[in-house]
């Protein structure tokens, strides 16, 4: 019997019960969709770095010998540790597409995974194992010749086998402005199959405890600190990159899961409420005819823990078959991880059942109150609350508005949960469309950032690692050009800095041309005082440094460190740093190798030079640019169209509970004569108040919580974006025409009205 009760009166209720099944399923998958995603990859990789035996520790120098190797080997905390170096070149059968050379006496740490063809020998000095991505895009094979130039001239071996590295996950070409996995490759070698003879500069290790860095003054005192430096896994792009967005990925599963989840329990809280109130007499019935009140608290429990789990169930489906595999898909372009499938996971059951908690200990809590009543007193009507005057009344020019304005700030009085729900749907949707809105003008800002004030050359062109510095001066002086220097350094407040004092970052060095510039913390060019060096925001306040400190920095190739006065601190959208002038850089007496140069001028055959690995144009970069927007476009699209429909969702439900709460109230008003059109004039003017009341709180939190998400990808990224102002004004006219349109919804309600059937009696 009560289970037919329940699904007449969830038919008669049909709006706020499908409400509820909407939020719930919206929580379930933007959860599934976001934690699915995490969840997978970080199972593939798992077992990817299990089998890799992935480092804790990359410890940089000029050269190590395999005593210093066996000193680490014997610390107490080590798993195992490795040696081998690095060398780059380039492909010259693949366009001079970029190879990053590893020669290994060893396969134990950093080991290289085996797609195809034989495991890596460390012992075969012929052969070449190539990454298995880069000759997919290639057209390369187990058995084919593959040829590699470097600063030590030319070889060509046999490609031995298929692999991927761990170190690798995510792969940037240095002369691409985004991931072109054919522009980028590494290869794999025995230690002795070059002809000149290298130093060992990179140690890897692994520790028992994977404590990494905590370790890093043990590491320095059996190297008797003879190394340049010590970083983790942080500090390697190919895992850093990979890991802040799954990092970022897993806080946005749990945040919108929770707003829409907050939704739906005020949308049932309300609900419910109303509904019991409203089968006042029904609950009065049943307790007088025996039924024990745990049975009726149960029944309206279950209307709750029908809606609300099937809306989860639907939501983890979706999530499970069609979101988590189109994340798996989208990111597999721009992330490589072998074995890589989405997997079900146990812990939605977990998130499922908490959602169909929640929600009904809500229905439990509107609900408990009414179901305390004694039946005698249940089955006759309500006595009408207790009219007051509302916080409205007391103005001074109260009875100068219109009946419409002061009939619905009276029940605004009444109806306070209803109208906090309406705001807060509405304010969080505003919150959320405006990132939509704004996306439009997203990138044409970041584009104005980094092409018209940070490089606004028409020309990158980026040189060889060994390349000869006096040609390439020579070379910009032709160009009118910009010689620009990075390298990899480590910076701190203070001497003789403990692991836990110092940061790893970029060094840049420009000549100050006005080819490339630093911004200052409101994305305007700024300069370099001479004498000086800029720091980048998020170091300063890493390291609590300002204008005029002083800060020590080394690179990682050279254990001097050296002292700077800080004379700007800057902004940079995705590098952390230093930024210095060359002239003062001359002074350091450390090696200048350019890696960059930037110019308004080119000429033929500019490429053919030994030198020179690519070149770049302005409108080439733009390009490259926007192709790795999609992804950022995607996510906040994605939000968007969720965003959206939760303000329907809950503009429709505040509209049918405040149309189902007044209707003894609308059917005496079109008894004294008032047109149905005058009534639904002011249910509309309702939902306007609350949509601009929304619109104005959520509107101020547009701008900050869009930074956030932008900036919440990586430790590296640093923005300040503005949203151009019509975003606002078109989030704001959607939310209002959305609330027009639902209010019209009700209009047939209201001209249906069965006035005697409303206003009649108890019988």
């Amino acid at each position: 019997m009560l289970a037919r009760k329940m699904f007449r009166d969830m038919k008669h209720n049909f709006g706020q019960f499908f409400s509820v099944f909407i939020l719930a399923m919206l929580a379930m998958a933007m959860y599934v969709t976001f934690e699915g995603h995490v969840l997978s990859e970080e199972n593939a990789r798992k077992v990817f770095h299990k089998e890799c035996n992935t480092a804790d520790l990359w410890v940089y120098g000029e050269s190590f010998s395999k005593e210093q190797l066996e000193d680490i080997r014997n610390l107490s905390f080590v798993e195992d540790a490795q040696l081998r170096t690095k060398l780059s070149g380039s492909a010259p059968d693949c366009g001079d597409a970029q190879v990053d050379i590893y020669l290994a006496d060893e396969n134990t740490v950093n080991k290289a995974y085996r797609i195809s063809g034989e495991e890596f020998n460390p012992s075969d000095k012929d052969s070449v194992w190539l990454t298995d991505a880069f000759a997919q895009k290639r057209g390369i094979k187990v058995g084919d010749d593959f040829t590699v130039k470097y600063a030590g001239g030319t070889f060509t071996k046999k490609v031995k086998g298929l692999i991927e590295s761990c170190e690798y996950e995510y792969r940037q070409a240095d002369g691409d402005a985004d991931v072109y996995i054919e522009n980028i490759a590494f290869v794999y070698m025995s230690y002795d199959a070059i002809d000149i003879p290298v130093p060992h500069t990179e140690m890897d290790i692994v520790t028992k405890d994977g404590g990494a860095l905590a370790h890093e003054d043990a590491v320095a005192e059996a190297l008797n600190h003879k190394y340049s430096a010590i970083i983790d896994r942080k500090s390697v792009q190919g895992l850093a990159r990979f890991d802040s967005e799954l990092k970022q990925h897993e806080s946005f599963s749990y945040v919108f899961a929770l707003i829409f989840i907050g939704i739906a329990v005020l949308v049932i809280a309300t609900s419910m409420s109303r509904m019991v109130e409203k089968q006042r007499t029904q609950i009065g019935t049943m307790n007088a005819l025996g039924m024990k009140r745990s049975k009726i608290l149960f029944h309206y429990i279950s209307f709750s823990l029908i809606t609300s789990g099937l809306g989860a169930a639907a939501g983890m489906l979706l999530g499970v078959f069609l979101g988590a595999p189109y994340m798996l898909d989208l990111f597999g372009a721009y992330y490589i991880v072998p074995g890589r499938k989405s997997e079900f996971n146990m812990i939605y059951f977990a998130i499922l059942s908490a959602i169909v908690v929640i929600c009904a200990f809500a229905a439990y809590v509107s609900c408990r109150k009414l179901l305390k009543i004694k039946p005698a007193e249940a089955l006759r009507p309500a006595a009408p609350r207790a009219g007051k005057k509302c916080l409205a009344e007391r103005l001074p020019f109260w009875e100068k508005l219109s009946f419409s304005a002061r009939y619905n700030l009276r029940d605004i009085s009444r109806g306070k949960m209803r109208a906090f729900m309406s705001i807060a749907g509405t304010a969080f949707g505003m919150l959320l469309i405006v990132y939509g809105a704004g996306c439009n003008g997203l990138l044409a800002e970041m584009e104005a950032i980094v092409f018209d004030k940070t490089t606004p050359a028409q020309y990158q062109i980026k040189l060889a690692e060994d390349a000869d510095a006096d040609e390439v001066k020579k070379l910009a002086s032709s160009l009118d050009g910009e010689l620009i220097m990075t390298s990899a350094l480590e910076v701190s407040a203070v001497k003789n800095a403990a692991s836990s004092e110092k940061q790893k970052g970029v060094l840049t060095v420009t000549e100050g041309k006005k080819l490339y510039n630093i911004l200052d913390l409101d994305n305007e060019v700024t300069d370099i005082e001479p004498g000086t060096v800029a720091l980048s925001r998020k170091f300063a306040d890493e390291l609590n440094l300002k204008v005029g400190d002083t800060v020590y920095w080394h690179l990682y190739t050279r254990n001097e460190w050296h002292e700077a006065k800080i004379g700007v601190i800057y902004r940079s959208s995705e590098t952390q740093g230093m930024t210095m002038l060359y002239d003062d850089y001359k002074n350091t007496h450390e090696t200048y190798q350019p890696t960059m140069l930037m110019s308004d001028k080119t000429r033929d055959n500019l490429k053919s030079d030994a030198y020179v690995t690519s070149v770049n144009t302005k409108d080439q970069m733009r390009e490259a640019y926007e192709n790795s927007m999609e992804v950022v476009n995607m996510l906040v699209y994605m939000m968007m169209i969720f965003s959206a429909t939760c303000v329907v969702v809950v503009l429709y439900n505040s509209g049918s509970l405040s149309f189902n709460e007044r209707i003894k109230e609308l059917a005496t008003l079109k008894v004294l004569g008032f047109q149905s059109g005058a009534i639904r004039k002011m249910m509309s003017q309702q939902n306007v108040w609350f949509s601009v009341i929304g619109i104005i709180l959520g509107a101020p939190f547009g701008r900050a919580s869009f930074n956030m998400m932008m900036n919440s990808n990586g430790e590296n990224f640093d923005y300040n974006l503005s949203i151009r102002p019509i975003a606002y004004l078109e989030a704001g006219i959607f939310v209002l025409v959305v609330s027009v349109l639902v209010s019209f919804m009700f209009s047939k309600r209201i001209k249906k009205l069965d006035m005697v059937e409303v206003l009649k009696g108890v019988e």
